[in-house]
């Protein structure tokens, strides 16, 4: 080995003697350095050249493969080709070449150091031994193509004494990595891949190189990151596959852990192949079929059986197998030239202008220009920390489904946008992009949000923390009932003291489920019908938990309310009416709610039962009204109480049984009664308030005077409102028609038909047709027309996070919701013609109703 090592200083050696240095020195590396054994080789040429011709010869030697890459093991092959300046002879260097060759590879009886491969070599096969500078250079440019950028990640000069290899060396490199690594150039890469495997090699279990979870899956995977992030990171570039593996780690292309598994199986793989080696005496990849060698083979790693070894081979291939299939199989599948420049203004560090223009016109965007801007965001954040290659790679992968899904929107610019924010919100959307990547559909559904709902998408952007769990949901098709509902709320906030951290929590709670809601919703995954019991839902387990916090809180400032005899505690009742009493809550309703309580207690400092409550109240509407990020959770309005905004804030039940029985009612506050349901608070007392009302209301109601404001109230919606609006929900023949007339009809008749008082519209219509006070075709009328008026308003309200009871003909707010609700442009019209045919088609059909009933 001294002898070796001291070789470049030695003045006389002969070829034959050179041999069997080289063999000391392979008998020495029993001991599995690579490493060293490659540096020991890289005297080599500068040994062979010094007795050639000098050592000022301007000829170099440079390596590829495993040798450029310092990795070579014990029976590798060298890749190498030699290279002289333009003005060298080539006599005099292919002279020196060819006795390198046959000192490497054995002559004259001598023993073979190595299996040369020079293919790679400028020319190829049919290329000069020796080419010039000027020669490599002119077929680099002629010829090179990806395989070429694969091949010459890993070359290095072992020996130059020439004037202008660095030049080209350098000129390499810029191809190599400053070019991007466009989607034609991935799916060759993959293609090859591919073969690889399908081949004899590729499908035996026992083959360590080109096997499943193998060596080359390794090499594939690094030299794929290496071409898609090296122009920008330039400390990944190199040919040894372990330095690269650590500064992919480093720079966030691989995670931690799959950079430290990636390592590992490389680093153990490696090792299995050096042994197998040596124990074969020749190249071999292949794990030994016979159980005596395999155990031999398993004892020289440390492993006491066999099964040791193969349970470690095992899990390390596994692991191997799984990042490359997410990180290089799965991806950029199912595209063609079409989408090639979508891929490209991703990965490139800078698009071609010409490329940017052909991607952005194709998409309907208002200003392409500005989109591109906008979008290229996503690859290159503003905030220099939050430049990500992971995330820039599952981004290039997504980014033409990502357009496409933009481009299907009623508002592609929105879209966009909010997109973007939503985005830049998460601070490191690697995993969001994974997740979208590997389900495109769940991609489709979360522009379709952006693009149709300004407020859900603005409620995501203020509580990004829930974007995780939104996904996951709609990904499993999780759904939840009331009981899940209150404990998952009451679980996230239990043990918290803070009133600020309580409150985003809550506020959180809401955005997750309001969110999920309009995805499933907006999807078409669930029916309009549900999506408003779903956010009746959200509205009553959000109802309980603030009455709850607000009883502490009231108790904390007055006092517990005692109740004269001591077992017993005072009680109340929160009852909803409108949308949430009939279980029809929209994006923007109001919580319509009364307090009823049994006048009974006292406060030590005196406070009475009614005052106690009144409080209580003010708490609750305070703490629903509390604005959180992203506005208050809901708006309340307590004018339905006896006496509307003039009356107590809180009634005793003696006194609500009072003034509904009595004259100081009017006809529309009986109306509210109908969908009035018990929330929370005692549930004996709501339920009391519930029986006496389904056994009075109506009692003492003049039926000549609930026809005649029927019909005064109608003839108003016929001559109120601005021509250049579509009122599609106080207009004539709108929803306010609708239920007006549904609790009319229950108002006129629950008493002889008591299963027609429903809450609900959709029941309430069910039951008056059951009974006969509907004939099917009225009843499908006005259940279709609500349906559809119902559902113009929910899309309303998830542009606005608004009650909005009218739409402009005048601007593009018409096309918007059109498109929005899912019209589209066709013979039949324009998509904002085609919506308002269809809301003249209800209302019209509801206001021939009303002639029917009432004429």
């Amino acid at each position: 080995m001294r002898r070796l090592v001291l070789a470049p200083s030695t003045a006389g050696i002969d070829v034959n003697n050179f041999a069997s240095f080289a063999v000391s020195w392979r008998d020495f590396s029993m001991s599995n350095r690579p490493a060293l054994h490659s540096a020991t080789w890289q005297i080599t040429p500068s040994v062979v050249l010094s007795m050639y011709w000098g050592s000022k010869l301007p000829m170099a030697v440079v390596a590829l493969g495993k040798w450029g890459g310092r990795e070579l093991n014990f029976s590798s092959d060298i890749d190498l080709y030699f290279i002289r300046d333009d003005q060298t002879p080539a006599g005099p260097c292919e002279a020196v070449a060819r006795g390198i060759l046959r000192m490497l590879t054995g002559y004259a009886g001598s023993i073979p150091l190595y299996r040369t491969d020079l293919r790679l070599r400028p020319g190829g096969i049919t290329g000069p031994l020796v080419p010039t500078v000027s020669q490599a250079r002119a077929e680099f440019h002629a010829v090179a193509g990806t395989w070429e950028r694969i091949v010459h990640i890993r070359s290095r000069a072992v020996h130059d004494h020439t004037q202008e290899l660095p030049r080209l060396l350098a000129e390499v490199e810029h191809f190599v990595y400053q070019r991007p690594f466009d989607l034609d150039e991935i799916q060759r890469l993959q293609g090859w891949k591919e073969v690889l495997e399908s081949s004899p090699a590729g499908q035996d279990a026992a083959e360590l190189k080109v096997g499943w979870g193998g060596i080359r899956d390794v090499e594939y995977l690094v030299q794929f990151l290496q071409l898609l992030h090296g122009q920008i990171h330039e400390s990944i570039r190199g040919g040894n596959v372990y330095h690269a593996l650590r500064r992919l780690g480093v720079i966030g292309a691989l995670t931690s852990t799959e950079s430290a598994r990636m390592l590992d199986g490389y680093r153990f793989l490696r090792r299995v192949e050096h042994h197998r080696m040596l124990q074969h005496q020749r190249q071999s990849f292949s794990l030994p079929d016979d159980p005596a060698q395999f155990l031999a083979l398993s004892r020289s790693l440390g492993f006491e059986q066999s099964e040791q070894l193969q349970q470690a081979l095992d899990r390390r291939r596994e692991r191997i197998r799984h990042i490359l299939e997410s990180l290089f199989h799965d991806l950029f599948r199912g595209y063609g030239d079409d989408q090639a420049g979508e891929v490209h203004v991703i990965l490139a560090f800078r698009p071609e202008p010409e490329v940017i223009e052909r991607v952005f016109r194709k998409y309907s965007f208002r200003d392409p220009e500005k989109a591109y801007r906008l979008l290229r965001r996503l690859a290159f954040p503003r905030q220099q920390g939050l430049r990500s290659p992971r995330a820039r790679h599952h981004l290039a992968a997504l980014f033409p489904v990502l357009l496409e899904a933009i481009r299907s929107c009623p508002d592609p610019d929105q879209a966009a946008l909010m997109f973007v924010q939503c985005v830049e919100t998460l601070g490191a959307p690697a995993v969001f992009y994974q997740q979208l990547t590997e389900n495109p559909e769940t991609c489709k559904i979360f522009v379709d949000l952006f693009g149709q709902s300004r407020y859900l998408s603005e409620l995501l952007l203020n509580h990004p923390g829930v974007l995780d769990d939104v996904v996951d949901r709609v990904r499993t098709g999780r759904r939840s009932t009331e009981e899940s509902l209150l404990e998952e709320l009451s679980s996230t906030i239990e043990g918290v003291e803070d009133d600020q951290e309580l409150f985003r929590r809550i506020h959180e709670f809401r955005a997750l489920h309001s969110v999920h809601v309009g995805i499933l919703d907006l999807s078409g995954r669930m029916p309009h019908d549900q999506v408003l019991r779903s956010l009746s839902r959200i509205a009553r387990t959000l109802l309980k938990v603030i009455d709850q916090i607000a009883l502490d809180k009231t108790k904390e400032l007055l006092g517990p309310l005692t109740h004269p005899k001591r077992s017993k505690e005072s009680c109340y009742s929160i009852l909803a009416l409108g949308r949430l009493g009939g279980n029809e809550m929209g994006f923007a309703s109001d919580i319509d709610m009364i307090l009823v309580h049994d006048g009974v207690g006292q406060t030590r400092d005196g406070h009475e039962a009614s005052q106690f409550w009144a409080e209580h109240l003010k708490q609750v509407t305070g703490l629903l009204g509390q604005t959180g990020t992203g506005g208050p959770l809901y708006n309340v309005d307590l004018r339905l109480r006896p006496d509307g905004a003039g009356g107590a804030l809180v009634t005793h039940f003696d006194e609500f049984q009072e003034y509904f029985s009595g004259e100081r009612s009017q006809l529309w506050e009986h109306q509210a009664l109908v969908r009035l349901n018990p929330i929370c608070g005692d549930e004996d007392l709501g339920q009391k308030v519930l029986d006496w009302v389904r056994t009075n209301l109506g009692r003492g109601v003049d039926q000549a005077e609930v026809l005649q404001e029927l019909r005064q109230m109608h003839q108003r919606r016929r001559s109120v409102g601005k021509k250049d609006e579509i009122d599609f929900r106080t207009g004539s023949g709108g929803l306010i028609d609708i239920e007006f007339l549904i609790q009319c009809l229950i108002l006129l008749h629950q008493g002889e038909h008591p299963t027609i008082l429903q809450p609900r519209t959709r029941n309430a219509i069910a039951q008056l047709e059951e009974v006969g006070l509907l004939d099917s075709g009225e009843a499908t009328t006005l259940f279709t027309a609500y349906q559809f008026l119902r559902m113009v308003e929910n899309r309303l309200a998830m542009m606005h996070r608004a009650s909005v009871k009218a739409v402009s003909e005048e601007d593009g707010s018409l096309r918007q919701l059109a498109m929005r609700i899912g019209f589209r442009a066709s013979p039949a019209g324009s998509p904002e013609e085609r919506m308002k045919v269809e809301i003249e088609h209800h209302t019209e059909l509801v206001r021939e109703l009303f002639q029917q009933h009432h004429p």
